[in-house]
């Protein structure tokens, strides 16, 4: 007797335990879909931040043309720099972001944008490749992938302001130039 009833105490304490695991499993998937959900809305969202000045931002505005185009190597280094920080943390990239595989591409970021540092005079533009390579390296010495999300912001909205480059219509107001 005492046997059978030790069995279903044994049992009635599994099915506790396994009752247990599945709740706490249950949970923990639901808060990171929640997690998942807030970043992706928050990536969609359009960020502005103000450096220097308040600046409006239209999502419905798609055209630049009353924007300036700096025609030559620099308006490339910032398209080439951009369409790379694309590929590695825009679209939702920045989730599943690799440190040791994406190194040696933010170092190459950083060298183009030396480049463009050593042939730029616009002194605002200067500074936001000087505020991008920070980035960079702030990111690179913490393994903190929202800066070089701020990296990929500010070549967003350069890629705008000097290419006229549009995209999917979104300005963050991250940059000093304008």
């Amino acid at each position: 007797m005492k046997s059978k009833k030790a069995a279903y105490i044994i049992v009635y304490s599994l099915m506790a335990i396994f009752g247990v695991v599945i709740a706490i499993n249950w949970y923990s998937v639901s808060q990171n879909e929640e997690a998942i959900e807030d970043s992706i809305e928050e990536e969609e969202a359009v960020e502005v931040i103000t450096v220097g000045h308040e600046e409006e931002v239209d999502e419905t505005d798609q055209s630049n043309d009353d924007s300036p185009k700096i025609e030559g190597e620099t308006g490339e280094i910032i398209k080439a720099v951009h369409g790379e920080l694309n590929q590695l943390v825009g679209w939702n990239g920045y989730i599943g972001f690799s440190w040791g595989k994406n190194e040696n591409n933010l170092n190459g970021i950083i060298d183009e944008l030396q480049v463009m540092l050593d042939i730029e005079t616009n002194e605002a533009l200067r500074n936001d490749a000087k505020r991008t390579i920070e980035a960079i390296e702030r990111a690179l010495d913490a393994n903190n992938v929202e800066e070089v999300r701020l990296a990929h912001k500010i070549m967003h909205d350069l890629d705008y302001y000097v290419n006229g480059r549009t995209g999917d219509g979104k300005r963050y107001g991250v940059t000093e130039y304008r």
